[in-house]
């Protein structure tokens, strides 16, 4: 595992989290990263409701068509997000920050993890606690990008945030 990943690792809180970076890390073979035919769904069935697949649609800027989302993501988003693009969605001043969330994985082609209020989705005491992860094709051009996002109550996550020293604003 590089030190950036270790740092990324670090950082993850939410043990479901840790689980399927460490599962990501283990489909990477010689320094590549996984290609979307490496990651299971059988092997994830744990955290299937909470994962997303998102095809990076060629472009400038990319576009990010959202190929699968799970059930958890509908029932905090308060919408189904399968099957569309995420520039169809109105993030309001989160937008700035999702686009550099997913220039890192894309562009930069390294995993990115954060936390964030669901207040544009209207649920203000509600942190979405994310990791997204690159996926590549066979000449390692980032394709596709895995996510997984927990949905924490402020509470707990200020509970999980304070056990790994971490603030959330």
């Amino acid at each position: 595992m590089t030190t950036a990943d270790q740092a990324i690792r670090a950082q993850l809180i939410v043990p479901e989290q840790r689980e399927l970076f460490d599962y990501w890390r283990s489909k990477s073979v010689d320094g590549c990263y996984p290609t979307r035919a490496d990651i299971q769904p059988a092997e994830l069935r744990r955290v299937l409701p909470s994962l997303s697949l998102l095809d990076v649609v060629d472009g400038e800027p990319a576009r990010l068509h959202v190929r699968l989302a799970g059930t958890r993501l509908r029932d905090y988003l308060g919408v189904e997000i399968t099957n569309r693009f995420l520039d169809e969605f109105d993030l309001g001043d989160q937008t700035d920050y999702w686009e550099a969330a997913y220039r890192e994985v894309i562009r930069a082609g390294r995993p990115a993890q954060g936390v964030i209020s669901l207040a544009p989705w209207k649920q203000p005491g509600v942190f979405q606690f994310w990791l997204r992860l690159p996926l590549a094709d066979a000449e390692g051009r980032i394709v596709m990008v895995l996510g997984h996002d927990a949905f924490l109550q402020s509470e707990k996550a200020h509970a999980l945030a304070g056990k790994a020293n971490l603030r959330i604003a």
